[in-house]
């Protein structure tokens, strides 16, 4: 790149005698003390006119330096302005284009091309010899991608990378005439511009991401609520069975469900747990949820692992092409005896309060594992004071701020305390007594919980 230099002008033409402006000045003096002989006339004239040659300079130098200053002040105040245009918005072409025309204005520029990728995107000044020049920037760029800055082309062209953290390549190219090729000293300006336009552009790129992101975000909110919705159901009235249904996600919603269905003089339920956290696996708990409904109001006097069957063969392979597996626990209480029968499909916890506290085992894999396995049932007949519990992991796996877990131990020691409680109240127990243990730590998992228990009027 060519470097400026200043040529002084000197008085290597004086003579020997004279030589330097010093000595000039000291003839001038020493004639003014006295009258020049002949002599010495054309040595002083030619003294006064290295001094006038001296002056001369100097008043150039002056002037040189007084534009210089005034030309670096406008630099400096165009510089300022082109920071101050505002990207905050949705800025688009228009403001990148105002950018541009702030630059080439800067720079002196006859042509300053914008470039996303290797193609160009905007083109401010004049438009000759755009094609050599887009080839030129080119070639540049295959030959050297990485450097920040650098000038091609006999200095008549300077190339800057935009962002180079962004996610698309982007550079400005200036170009002048071959007359007036960029020099040294214009160097730290265009390298003050890029990096200006590039913060800009991060800017705009940033906020276009946010908006983005805030846009996906309520779609996922909505889609939250709505898959949430499904499950936001009371459970059916009856003068001879006692529920209680809850569940608490984790995030804004979650995989846990569960689900109830009525037939002549029975009630079906059903509680599961999705493989998974946040909007996908609540995408499939609301598919769950359906699969469930239809087995409930298709198949109501079928036996419980019919149904379960149907609920499986709904599920399975879409569970097994997404690789997500479900735990679930499917039963059905007969109103005027209390006879509970339940499937368990690897779902916990699931605790019968009698006279004795039972864990209720899975006798399957959860949905989604291994297809047409003849699940096992598990029947009771429940007492006044009997009560099934039928949990998710995120109740027992809930931790405190040291990281100790709640414990499935923990949670069927406190199903004994159901024994006369009504099912609301020994829900709310429950919940009372995990978030006790939390002492405020996040939820590590959803948390859902059913109780069912025999008749509404309880000690």
């Amino acid at each position: 790149m060519r470097t400026d230099e200043t040529d002084p002008r000197t008085a290597g033409n004086a003579p020997a005698a004279i030589g330097s402006l010093d000595n000039a000045l000291d003839l001038l003096a020493s004639a003014a003390t006295r009258s020049p002989s002949a002599e010495d006339h054309d040595r002083v004239a030619l003294a006064e006119r290295v001094v006038r040659d001296a002056v001369a300079e100097l008043q150039a130098t002056q002037l040189a330096l007084t534009e210089a200053l005034i030309a670096s002040q406008d630099r400096q105040l165009a510089v300022e302005a082109l920071a101050r245009i505002n990207v905050r918005g949705a800025a688009g072409d228009d403001t990148l284009s105002l950018l541009l025309d702030r630059a080439l204005s800067i720079t002196n520029s006859r042509q300053v091309l914008f470039f996303e990728g290797r193609e160009v995107a905007l083109v401010r000044g004049d438009h000759g010899d755009l094609g050599a020049h887009v080839s030129l920037v080119r070639a540049a760029l295959e030959d050297a991608p990485d450097d920040a800055v650098r000038a091609v082309a006999s200095d008549t062209a300077v190339i800057g990378v935009l962002d180079p953290d962004g996610a698309t390549e982007q550079h400005i190219a200036f170009f002048r005439s071959a007359d007036r090729p960029f020099s040294t000293i214009d160097v730290p300006l265009i390298e003050a511009i890029v990096s200006a336009i590039g913060i800009m552009l991060a800017f705009r790129e940033l906020h276009r991401h946010e908006f983005e992101r805030a846009a996906v975000e309520r779609e996922h909110q909505l889609a939250s609520v709505l898959a949430q919705s499904v499950i936001s159901t009371e459970p059916p009235p009856s003068a001879d069975v006692d529920l209680y249904a809850r569940t608490v996600p984790a995030a804004l919603t979650g995989g846990d469900l569960y689900v109830f269905g009525r037939s002549t003089g029975a009630i079906w339920f059903a509680v599961g747990d999705v493989a998974g956290k946040g909007l996908p696996a609540a995408m499939l708990m609301t598919r769950a949820v359906a699969a469930c409904r239809i087995a409930f109001l298709t198949r109501p006097d079928d036996s419980v692992v019919d149904v379960f069957q149907r609920i499986e063969d709904e599920l399975f392979d879409h569970l097994d092409d997404v690789g997500v597996f479900i735990t679930l626990t499917v039963g059905v209480i007969r109103e005027d005896t209390g006879e509970v029968s339940l499937v368990n499909a690897g779902h916990s916890p699931v605790v019968f309060s009698g006279t004795e506290v039972e864990a209720v085992k899975a006798s399957v894999p959860p949905v989604g594992v291994i297809r047409g396995r003849v699940p096992r049932v598990w029947t009771t007949v429940l007492g006044v004071d009997d009560t099934l519990v039928i949990g998710s992991d995120g109740l027992a796996e809930q931790t405190d701020p040291d990281g100790e877990q709640f414990g499935y131990d923990r949670f069927t020691e406190l199903c004994r305390s159901a024994r006369g409680r009504s099912s609301t109240d020994f829900g709310r127990i429950v919940f009372g007594a995990v978030d006790g243990f939390a002492r405020g730590a996040a939820p590590s998992d959803d948390a859902t919980l059913m109780v069912i228990r025999r008749g509404r009027t309880l000690a």
